[in-house]
């Protein structure tokens, strides 16, 4: 199978839709997988910034999903086994569950967390910083919607929760990836309006506007995450060290760590559970399992 090929039965894989309109969004982001691959795996020395971090206010108790960090720290993990840079970001509210995330699974990735409060003076001087990096990778982030306030899935204002990392996304000129499922994400203003008030429940209220380089669509963030390790594999099968990112085990280590040590919630039951959107272990598995059989196949 080609590359090409193989890429972008990794991009329909990672869009398995789970009931939230996320596949039919994803026909129109078709392409960004390789798009963004290439602009990693062709850099000679990646930077990159990977934004994560979905708090859950209403969750018992409140705290950050599950869908983001894991795909974030595998990104993280894959930027640096092609020789490149990566720090995660994210914001207070969120920074136990991805904290916990990187002891986990790569403990030598910085961590740079934004404050709420004194958030203007933080993010002055980080995007100056920022302005110089290759890559700006937002994954499962949310971001300002029509209105200016970021919203999540039931439409509900979470400003009072969320730093506006938006600003540092869109400072300088590196390639801006977005990932996300369900349009109120960073990188989802790359798609019409229309289109994600069609797919998504809520969708003309929550859609983000803020857009990027390339977008991927998943069922899960984490999956769209996963596909793009994998893509890099493909286009990169001189570095192992990326197929080992992909193993299914490799994801439910994190998993459990950022449940158990840090209270992660799944975003959809609003409880901390070893399961990610709604989808228990075995059924969140399966399109892992395949990405990373696909991978495999490709030599």
């Amino acid at each position: 199978m080609r590359v090409e090929e193989t890429i972008a039965e990794l991009e329909q894989v990672a869009a398995t839709e789970v009931g939230r309109g996320s596949a039919k969004l994803a026909v129109a982001s078709a392409g960004g997988l390789l798009a963004a691959a290439r602009s990693i795996a062709g850099h000679p020395a990646p930077d990159a910034a990977v934004l994560t971090g979905f708090f859950i206010p209403a969750a018992d108790p409140p705290a950050a999903e599950t869908d983001g960090p894991i795909g974030s720290v595998q990104l993280a993990a894959a930027l640096r086994a092609l020789g490149g840079r990566a720090r995660l970001v994210t914001d207070d509210p969120c920074a136990p569950v991805v904290t916990a995330a990187l002891a986990a699974a790569a403990p030598e990735v910085p961590l740079e967390v934004a404050p709420l409060k004194g958030y203007d003076a933080w993010a002055d001087d980080a995007a100056q910083r920022y302005a110089r990096l290759s890559h700006l990778i937002a994954c499962e982030r949310v971001g300002p919607s029509a209105d200016g306030r970021p919203r999540n899935m039931r439409g509900e204002d979470i400003g009072a929760h969320t730093a506006p990392l938006d600003r540092l996304y869109t400072a300088g000129s590196g390639f801006r990836v977005g990932i996300g499922d369900g349009g109120n994400e960073l990188g989802m203003g790359r798609l019409p309006a229309e289109l994600v008030g069609r797919a998504v429940d809520r969708g003309e209220r929550i859609r983000c506007v803020v857009g990027c380089d390339a977008l991927l669509v998943g069922g899960t963030s984490n999956w769209a995450a996963a596909a793009l390790v994998g893509a890099l594999a493909v286009l990169r099968p001189d570095v192992p060290a990326l197929r080992e990112l992909l193993r299914p085990e490799w994801s439910y280590d994190v998993l459990t760590a950022i449940v158990l040590h840090a209270g992660a919630v799944d975003g959809v039951r609003r409880r901390a559970e070893l399961s990610v959107d709604g989808l228990d272990w075995p059924a969140y598995a399966e399109p892992l399992a395949r990405i990373a059989e696909l991978v495999a196949r490709s030599g």
